[in-house]
């Protein structure tokens, strides 16, 4: 059971969850994801895919983020801190043409401490009740190119979501709840992330995320199999540029996700796929599509 409580751990990292020429992008936003099986610690590398469609007759928009990111994490005691350094390629085709773009996105580290961990085992020693608790925040720091050109006569403030990087040092506080079960449990995560101005006076609104999970544990040979089904919550607050805020800059996306974590020993693969069910983007111009991620890890 100790090996299961440590497996089901959410954490925020950097993906795309929003975008239109307004509300925000991939630039800006994090994706709550699940951990691989570690004890100590543990280093990987994780893609991840997502794609938006912006239509209001007078303006067209496809844009397309890829995140390639190095990420790991440390545990010791009642602490854990994790790091999270991405790699983003945007691709915009809109009235004006194609726009690309890629470099190192904003670094992101996050720490949480162990509230509490219960585990009650039943009779046999082989079913067992765990109740764990984390709570923590972190700081995405603006280590992504953000320039935009805003002497440019074709500047809009939709330029800022087309850069790599936001150019802002931005706050998260996140608490996480695990529920196990034998071999089933819920997992459920709540954070909250607080934006700041960059130095061209741009900001993105604050943003609220809620996701829960449920995962079963299968065993097939040496492998260790968990499936997990839920729903992922991100609402975003307005947008403001020179202190003003950005009409229709703010929106929500509910999203049914189904994933997969494959566990060998020390090699881990995780999959995950995310499908919006409810959506409210730019007064529904903006339609978040399907977003993807997997990724490979070695915990030890």
């Amino acid at each position: 059971m100790k090996k299961i409580l440590v497996i089901m751990l959410f954490v925020i990292y950097s993906a795309a969850t929003q975008a239109c020429p307004y509300c925000g992008c991939g630039n800006s936003n994090f994706q709550i994801g699940v951990l691989p099986t570690f004890s100590n610690a543990f280093v990987g590398v994780r893609y991840s895919y997502a794609n938006f469609k912006t239509d209001s007759g007078s303006m067209f928009s496809r844009d397309y983020f890829h995140t390639t990111e190095v990420w790991g994490g440390y545990k010791r005691g009642k602490f854990q801190a994790m790091v999270f350094v991405p790699y983003i390629s945007i691709h915009k085709n809109n009235d004006d043409g194609g726009v690309n773009s890629a470099g190192l996105g904003d670094i992101t580290v996050l720490g949480n401490y162990l509230v509490f961990s219960k585990t009650t085992s039943v009779t046999d020693g082989k079913r067992y009740f765990g109740n764990v608790l984390w709570v923590g925040g972190g700081i995405k720091l603006a280590t992504g190119q953000s320039k935009v050109d805003v002497t440019d006569h074709c500047f809009s403030v939709g330029d800022f979501t087309g850069t790599p990087g936001t150019g802002s040092t931005d706050y998260l506080l996140n608490l996480n709840h695990n529920l196990f079960w034998g071999s089933s449990g819920l997992v459920t995560n709540v954070a909250y992330k607080m934006n700041t101005n960059n130095n061209q006076q741009y900001r993105y609104g604050n943003r609220f995320y809620f996701n829960t999970a449920y995962f079963y544990s299968l065993a097939a040979g040496s492998f260790t199999i968990r499936p997990s089904a839920g729903v992922n919550f991100v609402v975003n607050s307005f947008n403001h540029y020179q202190a003003r805020e950005i009409q229709q800059s703010a929106g929500y996306v509910l999203d049914g996700m189904v994933g997969i974590n494959v566990q060998r020993n020390k090699i881990g693969l995780l999959m995950n796929g995310f499908m919006p069910v409810a959506q409210d983007l730019f007064h529904g111009l903006t339609q978040s599509k399907e977003r993807a991620s997997v990724a490979l890890t070695y915990s030890f």
